[in-house]
């Protein structure tokens, strides 16, 4: 009986049928690429031609010349996703991406003023930012909820974020000059004055503790802001200047741009 089956099986090998019996991925259907991207199964010309990248091994039992096809960038900021997968605040765009008719551009909806934000990354990361950066500006825009009324919060996390991109690549900074501050946790060091944190605050906005602590610093910020009269109606780097009283007074303008898309993708 042993022999009747390793001969049954070795039949069914030559011939093919085990491989048809096998489990196989669905031409079209969904994959998962490199980094835990979101890919379709389809040909390695459709994919190369329509603007992706792919990977082997995701599509397993498909023809070798079906592959988990990912596209990353599409549209204005947006990523390629299956329609089920792209939630709330966003929308989708037909004929960006390769593959069937579910697979498509996601990204954010526009603005009321039209225009579209800047998406953040997949990993959870603000535009432009790593993520430690990423963390420190979330604090930031925290804390400016939390610090002023909701007609005011975006454009305070604006100047604040120009702020910080000037002042420490919004990073909180300790001090070689100022051995106390290299006691609190810190992403860098600095050496200007007594100078620590992410806005560079020295001795005589609060303690050490205080101003190497990402949302108390901010807290500092907002305090002073606030009390310049029509800060909301300044420009931009001309209200951060009026806070920092920077020997280099127009060396936050550079920054207002990507600050701005930096608050508008962690709102």
């Amino acid at each position: 009986m042993q022999l009747i089956h390793s001969f049954f099986f070795a039949t069914l090998l030559s011939t093919g049928l085990v491989r048809a019996l096998a489990p196989r991925s669905s031409i079209n259907g969904p994959c998962t690429g490199a980094g835990g991207a979101p890919g379709a199964c389809i040909s390695t010309s459709s994919c190369s031609s329509g603007g992706g990248s792919f990977i082997s091994n995701a599509c397993p039992g498909t023809p070798d010349n079906i592959k988990c096809c990912v596209k990353t960038s599409c549209g204005s900021g947006g990523d390629c996703r299956w329609t089920s997968q792209c939630g709330s605040g966003m929308t989708t765009q037909s004929g960006l991406c390769p593959g069937p008719d579910t697979f498509k551009c996601c990204i954010k909806k526009p603005d009321d003023d039209g225009s579209t934000p800047a998406p953040s990354d997949p990993q959870g990361k603000l535009p432009g930012l790593s993520a430690v950066q990423t963390k420190r500006a979330r604090t930031i825009i925290a804390r400016a909820k939390k610090d002023f009324e909701s007609s005011q919060q975006k454009r305070a996390c604006y100047i604040a974020i120009t702020t910080a991109f000037q002042e420490s690549n919004i990073l909180i900074l300790a001090n070689s000059n100022y051995p106390s501050s290299l006691e609190y946790p810190h992403d860098g060091v600095g050496h200007d004055h007594d100078s620590v944190g992410i806005f560079q605050q020295r001795a005589s906005w609060g303690s050490t503790e205080e101003r190497m602590d990402a949302s108390k610093s901010a807290h500092f910020f907002f305090n002073a802001l606030e009390k310049i009269n029509d800060w909301p109606s300044l420009a931009i780097g001309k209200a951060a200047q009026k806070v920092q009283v920077s020997a280099f007074p127009d060396a936050y303008d550079k920054h207002v741009t990507k600050a701005k898309k930096v608050c508008d993708a962690g709102w």
